[in-house]
């Protein structure tokens, strides 16, 4: 911490978290407040928009030039997108290393029960991840992470295809580097158990969603990690508001996404069927039917950016054939697996 501070020449910080955070990480607390004669917390019930004002009121009155945001994603949403606003210094110390929020130039704000909206921001100047505290995170927390980080693969994908529509929007180097954080983890996680995990395994996993973070800050955009897989998460989201880890959401995406684009289909399948993330929309308690609004749906988000989603113009047979397609393959895993053991 000092040696950011130094570096950052931070004069007057503000620490925000959650109430559950502040209790949890007392000592990070008292560790920050000694470090600047000009210090204080700010402790957030709830990580709503009354939440994100009175974040941004906390800031422009204190006159703070860095702002720290402890917790999970929405509460560093939160904190991001105020310290933005009111042009103070962002740093990102994340309890849970559940998705790429943590690192990225994106804040995303709940805008009430079933809808939410991506506002840009900037991304932090520093990101503090304690591995003793992200590995205390629910094992739910950890695979949300890297059904996050798997997407990237796929985004890249679309971004790729993209590519062959908006040249000026494209930029190559975020793609590759998007591509290379989701190999942190895909396929080399599969099978892993979330239970027992080890301080590389999480390095891993911080370093890859912290690259996924610096893709879209190159691109200036969330292209690079934010495809087709993503727009289903969101409908998802909007149509049936499922009580599960945005990493669950997407990772549904990644399975749909790699059978329309045709490649790594059983691969994927084994990999979220070995960790225990889900397949198909029914794994976390969606209809077959609500699934076709759903994928319907996703094509209205974001239209301006072009996918495989855009380019396949699914109808409602093409969806059923395409749901057909994935619980066959996921069938043929299971009975190879039950011969294996």
């Amino acid at each position: 911490f000092k040696n950011i501070f130094k570096s950052e020449h931070v004069e007057k910080l503000l620490i925000v978290a959650s109430s559950g955070t502040g209790k949890k990480l007392e000592w990070v607390f008292e560790l920050l407040l000694s470090s600047s004669q000009k210090s204080e917390k700010l402790l957030i019930e709830k990580d709503d928009k009354r939440a994100l004002d009175r974040t941004m009121e906390k800031i422009k009155k204190g006159s703070f030039d860095v702002c720290i945001g402890m917790g999970g994603g929405r509460i560093l949403d939160i904190v991001k997108y105020a310290s933005f606003s009111q042009k103070s210094r962002f740093l990102s110390f994340p309890t849970l290393l559940s998705h790429d929020g943590i690192a990225s130039p994106v804040a995303v704000i709940r805008k009430g029960k079933h809808w939410s909206e991506s506002r840009s921001a900037e991304s932090p100047h520093a990101v503090i991840v304690d591995f003793k505290t992200v590995s205390e995170a629910p094992s739910a927390a950890i695979l949300s992470g890297i059904g996050d980080l798997v997407a990237n693969l796929f985004a890249s994908m679309d971004a790729e295809m993209f590519r062959e529509q908006n040249r000026k929007e494209y930029d190559q180097l975020s793609t590759a580097i998007s591509r290379l954080a989701s190999s942190f983890v895909f396929p080399g996680f599969s099978g892993m158990k979330v239970t027992k995990i080890s301080p590389k395994v999480f390095k891993q996993l911080a370093w890859g969603l912290i690259l996924s973070g610096i893709s879209m800050s190159i691109a200036g955009n969330s292209i690079p990690a934010s495809g087709a897989e993503h727009k289903i998460s969101h409908a998802i989201d909007y149509v049936c508001s499922p009580s599960v880890s945005p990493g669950f959401t997407v990772s549904v995406g990644n399975v749909i996404s790699a059978f329309l684009h045709g490649q790594y289909e059983e691969e994927i399948v084994r990999f979220n069927t070995s960790l225990g993330l889900p397949v198909l929309c029914d794994d976390i308690g969606i209809r077959k039917d609500d699934f076709i609004d759903i994928i319907n749906h996703a094509r209205l988000i974001k239209p301006d950016r072009y996918t495989v989603l855009e380019k396949k113009r699914l109808k409602r047979k093409d969806i059923l054939k395409l749901l057909d397609s994935i619980e066959a393959m996921r069938e043929k895993i299971k009975s190879e697996t039950e011969i294996e053991k």
